[in-house]
Parts: structure tokens; sequence; C-alpha cells
């Protein structure tokens, strides 16, 4: 199986617990209150059955209104995360789901922005989609055997980076003149790996690739 927990805050705050099972189901359940309250337990807010394998992997997206599975099939379910409901246990179909025809795709990541999501193959591909359409957007080919695993590099904001542009021009002049163009051009480096989204997928060749998408 696979979950993905995190902290709704609105409406109110409350637990949410999404989960893949072997038999291809997918739920989601809400928790409020403190686990010692017996008055308050995990409530199953709605529950599908997307595939006919079993779920490998499934990722939320930041918004926190969908998330999306994908299995040993060849299926890649979208579904709508709607926390606001008061209805119970509610089956719910896929908002949206595609055949890939590529059986067995998994370590599904969501990008940060929540544009696209990657997965990695059985097949040693590790393939990149559309968030919105679902639209298969690149296939990456590298790895000899299956790939297991990918993730998205979390972009560093201005705050968290030391070469961010306001704390350049604090530098003195004098210090400025001293750079030579070879440290000007490393700081361009330096300040553009910061700024990708580098993806990195791990196979079973015990290998780890990097790509730049998007």
């Amino acid at each position: 199986m696979s979950v993905a927990l995190f902290h709704d805050l609105e409406p109110r705050e409350r637990l949410v617990l999404v989960s893949g099972y072997e038999d291809g189901q997918v739920m989601v359940h809400t928790h409020s209150g403190a686990f010692d309250d017996k008055t308050h337990g995990w409530v199953k807010i709605m529950m599908g059955k997307p595939h006919s394998q079993p779920v490998l992997s499934l990722d939320v997206f930041p918004s926190r209104r969908h998330f999306v599975t994908s299995s040993a099939d060849a299926i890649i379910a979208k579904f709508s995360l709607d926390l606001d409901s008061t209805q119970l246990a509610s089956a719910q179909n896929a908002e949206k789901s595609i055949n890939t025809k590529h059986a067995g795709q998994q370590g599904l990541n969501v990008r940060a922005d929540g544009k696209i999501f990657a997965t990695a193959g059985w097949d040693g591909r590790t393939r990149v989609y559309s968030c919105k359409t679902m639209k298969e957007l690149a296939v990456l080919k590298w790895h000899k055997d299956g790939c297991y695993a990918t993730n998205f590099a979390k972009i560093s904001t201005p705050n968290e980076n030391n070469t961010s542009g306001e704390e350049a021009h604090d530098e003195s002049t004098e210090i400025a003149t001293r750079k030579s163009a070879l440290d000007h051009i490393k700081q361009e480096r330096e300040v553009k790996s910061r700024s990708t989204h580098w993806l990195a997928a791990g196979g079973k060749d015990a290998k780890i690739t990097l790509w730049e998408v998007y």
C-alpha cells in the first residue's frame, strides 16, 4: 500500500490520510481532536477503486485539492480531494484517468509548483506528466533496469539563498571589483542550480540519474 499524511488547517484543524491498497482501492480518512479523545476517531470521507492491480504510489497536490495514484496496472488516476464535504464514506470515481499502456509505474512525485508529476517505471523509464491534463510530457531513458523512485528538488527562496540579489547589492564596490569573470560564472551557475526543479530517479541498477525538466 501507499500513504500520504498532512494537516488540513482550513476549515478546521485535522489530520488527513490518503491511502492506497493492494486490491486497487484508495481511501481518504480524517481525524480531528486529540488521539486520546475517544469521542473523535478516524472518519472515512471518500473511497474509490481506480485500479485493477495494487496501488504502488500516490501523492497529494500542493493545493491539497487533488491527489494522483499509480499502480501495477497501466492506469494513472487523478481524484478530487473535497475536504469540505459533509458526506461520509462516499464512493467516488476518478476525476480523470489515463491508460498509459505501461504497466508498473511507482515512485510518483508531484513537483512543488503543482504543474507536473513524475513516475518511475518498471521498464526503466522515468515519465513526466501534466498535473492539469494528465498528458505525458516526457520519457526519460537512461536506466537499464526498472526504476523505483523519483523526487523533485525544492527551489530555494531568496530568503534561503545567500547569493540573493538583495545581498549581492549590499556588497561593497571594492569587493565586487575583485571578482573575476570565473567567479561571476561560478556564482551564476550556483544561483541557477538553486532555482532549478531537479528531478532525481533511482533504479534497480543501483544508479541515480539527475534531470532538468521544464
